[in-house]
C-alpha cells in the first residue's frame, strides 16, 4: 500500500512538474510576444514624431529663409545716404 502511494505521489510529482514547465513556456511565450508587441509599438511613435519633427523643421526652416530674404529686399529697397553717414562717424569719432 505504501508502495502504491509513493507511485501515486510520484507520478503527481510529475504532473506538477510538467505543468510548471508548461506554464512556464506559456509566460515566455507571452512575454515575448508582448515584448514584440510593445517595441513595435514604440518604434511606430518614434518615427510618427521623427516625422513630425522633420516636418516642423523645415517648415520653420523656409520661415526663417524667407524672413530672411524679405528682410535683404526691405534693405536694398532703403536709399544709401552716405554724406550723412560720413557725418554721424565723423561727429562720433571727433567730437566729444
Amino acid at each position: 500500500m505504501i508502495n502504491h502511494l509513493l507511485d501515486v505521489e510520484k507520478d503527481a510529482n510529475y504532473v506538477i512538474t510538467q505543468a510548471m514547465e508548461e506554464a512556464g513556456k506559456k509566460v515566455e511565450a507571452a512575454r515575448a510576444k508582448s515584448n514584440a508587441e510593445y517595441k513595435q509599438k514604440v518604434d511606430e511613435i518614434i518615427e510618427d514624431q521623427k516625422n513630425k519633427f522633420d516636418s516642423a523643421s523645415k517648415e520653420i526652416l523656409e520661415s526663417h529663409k524667407k524672413q530672411i530674404e524679405d528682410y535683404q529686399l526691405f534693405l536694398q529697397s532703403k536709399k544709401q545716404n552716405y554724406a550723412d553717414f560720413s557725418k554721424l562717424l565723423e561727429k562720433l569719432m571727433f567730437e566729444k
